[in-house]
């Protein structure tokens, strides 16, 4: 919940942020830029929030849960204009990947990496509250951005550098007790292997500087054998400064 209520605020910041600059454009709220003209340089210029979907997902389609989402936070980002309505750039970019079961299934560790969906039923628990798999992720963009008046329209691809996924797990077992497995337990673990490296294909449709956000995940989020195979599609929505 603390984590739901920090992107709320952080989209509303950047969605007023926005809507400030449309007002008066010397205004850059979290914007610092360095360097004008054909190279520049600047942090903090935008956000995403996306809901994946799964694709080529076998039974993990059917056991999936709500709210499968992707938080992203740009860092900083070099950029290019080889003419006033284009953009080349390349960024350094912060992802949380969530990917969450029904309430009726859980992600199982077995302690050597790898993970298993797990019925509710057999287990000893009434009731799941929460099972999560989470992913961090270091990427790198590369965009070109094509400016037409207050739209604009950029594709790229990114290279992502996962670092090892974790899953946490709270419910309530036939008797009553509450099982609340964020740091330690049976049903927790943070050494899960997602793949290392992976890639994707994006693009953000624009308007000022509020956008539509579509990628295409064509690589696997397990490594062969440790975890369902699946790949997504992820729409949302992006916000910030600079698009």
């Amino acid at each position: 919940m603390k984590k739901l209520f920090i992107i709320a605020v952080a989209f509303t910041v950047c969605a007023m942020s926005a809507f400030a600059q449309s007002k008066d454009e010397s205004v850059r709220l979290p914007d610092i830029a360095v360097g004008s003209g054909l190279f520049s340089a600047e942090t903090l210029t935008y956000f995403a929030f996306s809901d994946h979907n799964l694709l080529n997902a076998g039974d993990f389609e059917t056991y999936k849960g709500k709210a499968n989402t992707e938080f992203l936070m740009n860092i900083v980002e070099l950029r290019v204009d080889p003419y006033p309505t284009g953009r080349f750039a390349v960024g350094l970019d912060f992802d949380w990947d969530y990917y969450r079961l029904d309430k009726t299934h859980f992600w199982q560790p077995d302690g050597s990496g790898k993970v298993s969906i797990a019925p509710m039923e057999g287990s000893g628990f009434k009731k799941i509250k929460k099972s999560r798999l989470s992913v961090r992720t270091i990427a790198v963009p590369l965009s070109f951005t094509q400016a037409f008046g207050a739209f604009s329209f950029r594709v790229g691809v990114t290279g992502e550098y996962n670092l090892p996924g974790r899953v946490r797990f709270k419910g309530t077992t036939a008797d009553g007790t509450e099982v609340k497995e964020w740091k330690s337990g049976t049903h927790f673990a943070k050494d899960i292997k997602t793949n290392t490296f992976t890639y994707n294909l994006f693009g953000v449709l624009s308007f000022e500087d509020i956008g539509f956000y579509v990628k295409y995940s064509p690589a696997q989020v397990f490594q062969e054998g440790y975890g369902p195979q699946f790949q997504t599609l992820t729409f949302g929505v992006v916000t910030g400064l600079g698009l």
